[in-house]
């Protein structure tokens, strides 16, 4: 795929990101790689997502070095080429500082299967919990890509949370179904509900399948179709 077309998807993520309410000003950071070469392409720091023009993507290689771009890469790429070095399956990774991703990762634990967004997550999240502040360094970028396993998110505490896929697409979506079950289990939490009752694996598999898997592809056109003719559109 050329360069300039996962450009076009890079910056229709960070669209769908800003229209969505998912965004926080210079705290967040996304990344697809590019098939066939150890590079991946990076936003970098100090412009936000709702600023971000083509020419400001950056490509990286995978010891974070820029090879193409006219700006500093934002801190957070220490993570993203950590995660791309221990999981070649992962195409893309999303993370932003949206206010209830954030706010889970202070509970210090998964995302309980509440609901059919909570149960598409099901057995499917790593939890890291090494705070020090700000990621700086390739270390600390390991120890959140360890915990991340083979798993397609994980909660960094004190954080938030850093969504992987195959795709920019399905890494986008899987991010806005975890800002989806984070609600939903802050919500149960502030009822007094710490548990959910356990299902069988049947329905935590469909719940992955029908919320997830059938749905990313769909959801970008949407999204993607609806912010090109109504610009202030917000979900």
């Amino acid at each position: 795929m050329e360069i300039e077309n996962l450009k076009e998807q890079f910056l229709t993520a960070c669209k769908i990101i800003v229209k969505s309410g998912l965004d926080s000003g210079p705290f967040g950071n996304i990344s697809i790689r590019i098939p066939g070469r150890d590079a991946y392409l990076q936003n970098p720091s100090g412009i936000t997502f709702d600023r971000l023009k083509l020419e400001d993507i950056l490509v990286m290689n995978n010891d974070g070095v820029v090879l193409d771009g006219r700006h500093v890469a934002h801190p957070g790429e220490c993570i993203h080429r950590e995660i791309y070095r221990l999981r070649p399956d992962v195409n893309a990774i999303v993370h932003t500082h949206s206010k209830r991703t954030v706010a889970m990762s202070l509970l210090k634990t998964k995302i309980e299967p509440f609901t059919q967004v909570g149960a598409a997550f099901y057995q499917d999240q790593g939890l890291y919990l090494g705070f020090t502040g700000p990621v700086r360094d390739s270390s600390e970028g390991r120890g959140i890509a360890e915990a991340l396993g083979k798993n397609s998110m994980v909660i960094a505490k004190n954080h938030g949370i850093f969504t992987v896929g195959d795709s920019i697409q399905s890494a986008l979506w899987n991010f806005i179904v975890a800002d989806l079950a984070s609600e939903v289990h802050l919500d149960a939490r502030a009822a007094g509900i710490h548990a959910a009752e356990s299902l069988d694996d049947n329905v935590y598999k469909k719940s992955r399948v029908e919320v997830r898997d059938r749905q990313y592809q769909a959801m970008w056109d949407n999204y993607a179709q609806i912010f090109n003719t109504e610009p202030e559109a917000v979900f």
